[in-house]
């Protein structure tokens, strides 16, 4: 009975919330472009990935409005700060972004940043004390780690922001840099289309939840409620399979 109360009240709650979101404008979501396997532009133009197939649902559940929008990762972050969009995905959690973008429990999938180089070069990674020194490669106003982020924050490493991944395996290739680091799903699709070849040298940090982070300055009133659906529509997603079966076509 307790089980059957609790889902009736969600229910509710979940109609009063849709019924008030209903009449306003769609729910618009940056995602940063060409990031592959999560949120890019397939063959036919189409936008697509893992994170996009989830949120669509998610909306779908919600019955809001869905706009997606890709753009540079810098827009990303800047449109969730400023409010000019009312989500961005998929942002890691840092204490900075936590100042003005509130987060779900249920992260959208979870990555693995990996640093790769030259498969000639020597270079080995065990630790930040082997970051020091070196060139590094990363893309522009990504998180790699807490540990990395403040290592790059103080001037102790050599970081080099990079537009996109596929600019980022030409310099490493053309020797500018010592190593890169990114998820590793995304440079595997890269170095697979392009041909190049480079080898994986160690994992930075341990795998990070990357989320649908929702603006602190959006225009939705309620973003408590806002936040609370969503958290519950996705740990149903998560329970049922969804969000595993979503994942599985992109990465099998």
């Amino acid at each position: 009975m307790h089980n059957y109360l609790s889902c009736l009240l969600f229910a509710l709650i979940t109609f009063l919330f849709v019924s008030s979101f209903a009449a306003a404008e769609p729910f618009t979501v940056f995602c940063n472009e060409k990031n592959v396997p999560v949120c890019y532009k397939d063959k036919a133009g189409k936008i697509v990935g893992i994170d996009v197939d989830i949120v669509r649902e998610l909306s779908k559940r919600l019955g809001l409005s869905l706009d997606i929008q890709l753009v540079p990762w810098k827009r990303v972050l800047a449109g969730v700060q400023q409010g000019n969009a009312d989500a961005g995905m998929p942002l890691f959690i840092t204490k900075d972004r936590q100042k003005y973008a509130l987060y779900p429990q249920v992260p959208l999938h979870e990555a693995v940043m990996v640093a790769f180089t030259n498969v000639g070069n020597h270079i080995t990674y065990n630790g930040s004390s082997d970051l020091h020194g070196k060139s590094i490669g990363i893309r522009r106003g990504y998180s790699i780690s807490p540990e990395f982020d403040q290592l790059a924050k103080a001037g102790k490493i050599k970081v080099t922001e990079v537009n996109d991944v596929q600019n980022m395996i030409k310099m490493i290739e053309a020797g500018r840099f010592d190593f890169i680091i990114d998820k590793r799903s995304t440079v595997s699709f890269y170095l697979k289309q392009s041909g190049v070849k480079l080898k994986s040298i160690g994992q930075m940090g341990p795998a990070q939840g990357a989320y649908l982070a929702i603006s602190k300055a959006t225009s939705v009133k309620d973003q408590k409620s806002l936040l609370n659906n969503i958290d519950k529509v996705l740990m149903e997603m998560k329970q049922e399979g969804m969000i595993e079966e979503i994942t599985k076509r992109y990465t099998n």
